[in-house]
């Protein structure tokens, strides 16, 4: 469903991504998990059409994120790390604004997102501006999900939120498996990370490890055993 070839991209002196190659099958949720920096942002903003690389290539069900980039804005669902809501509609017109500008109907598609967006049915004539962390979290991942996209790209969705809505959020986002999303998600915590299929390590641009996430913290362990 999303392929990555040997992207690269700079700014001016700074590499923020050097030669990056995954892919990830229909249904899988896939995490990238580094530090601030690494070069997760830069990755999702080419892997949505954002930015285009300075090298290599993204398919996207197949299509090209430069030829076809009309067409994958229509068939994905992203989530910056910053909120992507404007916060002086309420809740509510901020959905029907994000169901508009795809041509979705909220109605037809709410059965997918009624268990996320139940709670906070009760706030949705506040604005998005006086929402706690959480339920702007909840309300952009509704609405990043209204016109039921092929692929949803999550960028560090869950920093700055409290323990119980990261929690929630996670729950939530394995509902979405279950129905054949494919989930891009990144994030700097490894609790988060080992709920993924299988997760990337990036550091400086770079992947340094692909494997599934018990994998990944065995390995870990036995390399902290033989240091100390």
């Amino acid at each position: 469903m999303v392929k990555v070839n040997n992207i690269s991209k700079s700014f001016k002196k700074v590499l923020a991504l050097d030669n990056v190659t995954f892919t990830a099958e229909k249904g899988e949720l896939y995490g990238i998990i580094g530090p601030d920096g690494a070069g997760k942002t830069t990755l999702f903003r080419i892997m949505t059409t954002l930015t285009i690389p300075d090298n290599g290539t993204v398919y996207i069900n197949n299509k090209s994120i430069v030829e076809d980039y009309m067409y994958i804005r229509q068939h994905i669902g992203y989530m910056p790390g910053k909120f992507a809501l404007y916060q002086d509609l309420t809740v509510e017109e901020n959905l029907n604004f994000f169901a508009s500008v795809f041509n979705a109907d909220v109605n037809e598609n709410y059965d997918l997102i009624k268990g996320i967006y139940s709670h906070i049915v009760p706030f949705k004539k506040r604005k998005a501006g006086n929402l706690s962390g959480g339920m702007k979290q909840k309300l952009a991942l509704s609405c990043a999900l209204i016109h039921k996209p092929e692929v949803l790209f999550l960028d560090e969705p869950t920093t700055g939120v409290d323990p119980v809505s990261r929690k929630e959020f996670w729950d939530m986002r394995a509902g979405l498996k279950e129905i054949g999303i494919t989930i891009i998600v990144s994030t700097p915590y490894m609790d988060e990370a080992s709920r993924c299929d299988r997760i990337a390590l990036i550091n400086k641009g770079r992947f340094l490890q692909v494997d599934t996430p018990k994998n990944i913290v065995e390995q870990l362990e036995e390399v902290l055993i033989y240091h100390l």
